[in-house]
């Protein structure tokens, strides 16, 4: 549905003006009210003058009428759209590919994934990777805001009162905020593009990132690791982030605390240095859009209350059709991307990935502590020990499970479960966006083109395709 105004010509406002039957003005004097006393005497006795005082009048309300509705038109599209609340099919303005949006089923409500796409059962060995804990969203949401009080005053109020603000509508196991925390609801109003590394080199990518987006107002937020290590301690000072970040020993580790640290706080754009954009970020996730009906937990009126733009958008990373073994080279059989990755402040699924992080560094500690007992046990029994202090903190558990692709995942998909009543299957062969409430999922193609054939990916021409990983290792799929 189109709202746009049809344009306002001059030269026809004008002629108009000019035309209508109030246009006395032009020609004839005699409807004049024969009683009109002119405000100077001098300019009663001057016709041609008076004649010309009353046309310039005239013509001058005639510019103020255009000015007015050039003026509204102005108002109109210059309204903050992030802060608007508004029904989804009059949301035109969102992209003019979105002509008519596709309304998707949950499967609560029968849906169920077409035959065509080539998907095979893969068993219980697929449910068993992820790791969501409880997702009943009174355990879900009750964890998290026993988290987000250890953190900060000013990142706590802002967390919690978030959190409150994502329940299931008519809950009450949160309590409300102690005063109203409002931020616009979408992603694209923090226009920062975060990216770190050892040092900065201002690469050939890192450079594509600003200029192909810096006519729409984002910036750059380049961090060395001197100064993420700054910044960490001094936001997150004496609390478990700080702990967590001192215990990483090496460098991957902490860049993937970064990538949830820096939206959970700022908001934006996180993009690893070796990303090239394909297409400017406000253009991501406009095509073929689906929008999930989510009447089951937000009510009748659930569209009404969509923001007008998406809070989250993260895109499909893995996508197992039907290859064997995949269970030895991918975390999870879905798989949510974290190269690139956009949020608003104090979303859930940030919250929930940074106290993630934080409780696999404890796993990690316990497993270090362990292993130095059990060193001393067996030495003090005469056993052999070499192959334990042969072992480090990589035994204990992988980087994707600690920090990277793996965790993530289990954020986003307990938010959607605990929320949405959404599971991972909803998402399988996904091949156009699909937006669940506030958070906005894209397919594979869309951060990985190309690259595993049974992932069903397109290549980086696909209208769907807007980041591109690794650019200068990129290989066009047969």
């Amino acid at each position: 549905m189109s709202t746009r105004q049809p344009r306002i010509s001059i030269a026809r406002l004008a002629h108009a003006i000019r035309s209508a039957p109030w246009a006395f003005w032009r020609k004839d004097y005699s409807l004049l009210p024969n009683t009109s006393h002119p405000s100077s005497p001098d300019l009663s006795k001057h016709g041609p003058i008076r004649r010309r005082l009353v046309q310039t009048s005239l013509i001058c309300l005639g510019l103020l009428l255009i000015f007015s509705l050039f003026s509204y038109r102005h108002y109109h599209h210059s309204v903050d759209p992030y802060k608007q609340w508004e029904h989804i099919q009059s949301q035109a303005d969102y992209s003019s590919d979105i002509e008519d949006p596709m309304w998707g089923l949950t499967e609560e409500m029968g849906w169920v994934q077409s035959s065509e796409k080539g998907l095979a059962d893969l068993g219980t060995i697929a449910e068993e990777k992820y790791r969501l804990g409880p997702t009943d969203p009174h355990t879900y949401f009750n964890r998290l805001y026993e988290f987000a009080s250890s953190l900060p005053t000013m990142i706590r109020l802002h967390a919690q009162a978030e959190l409150y603000y994502h329940l299931p509508p008519k809950s009450n196991f949160l309590p409300a905020p102690p005063a109203p925390f409002s931020q616009p609801p979408s992603m694209i109003s923090y226009k920062h593009i975060h990216q770190t590394d050892k040092t900065f080199k201002n690469s050939e990518e890192t450079r594509a990132w600003v200029n192909m987006n810096k006519a729409d107002g984002w910036t750059l937020n380049f961090l060395d690791d001197q100064a993420a290590a700054a910044w960490t301690k001094d936001l997150f000072h004496d609390t478990d982030i700080e702990w967590a970040w001192d215990y990483m020993h090496r460098g991957v580790l902490r860049a993937d605390f970064l990538r949830y640290l820096l939206p959970l706080v700022q908001g934006g754009v996180y993009s690893d240095v070796d990303t090239l954009p394909l297409r400017p970020i406000e253009q991501w996730g406009h095509v073929r859009v689906e929008y999930l009906d989510i009447s089951v937990t937000d009510g009748s009126d659930w569209r009404s209350k969509l923001s007008t733009y998406p809070a989250v958008i993260v895109a499909i990373d893995v996508d197992v059709h039907a290859k064997k073994g995949w269970d030895k080279e991918w975390p999870r059989a879905v798989d949510i991307c974290q190269w690139t990755l956009a949020s608003v402040p104090n979303h859930p699924i940030f919250l929930d990935a940074v106290r993630r992080v934080v409780n696999s560094t404890r796993v990690v500690e316990a497993w270090e502590i362990w292993r130095a007992e059990e060193i001393v046990k067996l030495e003090e029994a005469g056993e052999d020990a070499s192959d334990l202090r042969g072992q480090h903190r990589d035994h204990a558990m992988s980087v994707m499970e600690w920090t990277g692709p793996g965790l993530f995942s289990d954020s986003v998909m307990a938010f959607l479960l605990a929320r949405y009543h959404v599971t991972w299957h909803r998402l399988r062969g996904l091949d156009h966006p699909l937006r669940i409430g506030d958070v906005l999922i894209l397919p594979i193609t869309a951060f990985s083109p190309g690259g595993e054939a049974d992932f069903g990916a397109e290549g980086p021409d696909s209208p769907q395709a807007n980041v591109l990983h690794e650019s200068k290792e990129f290989v066009q799929p047969n």
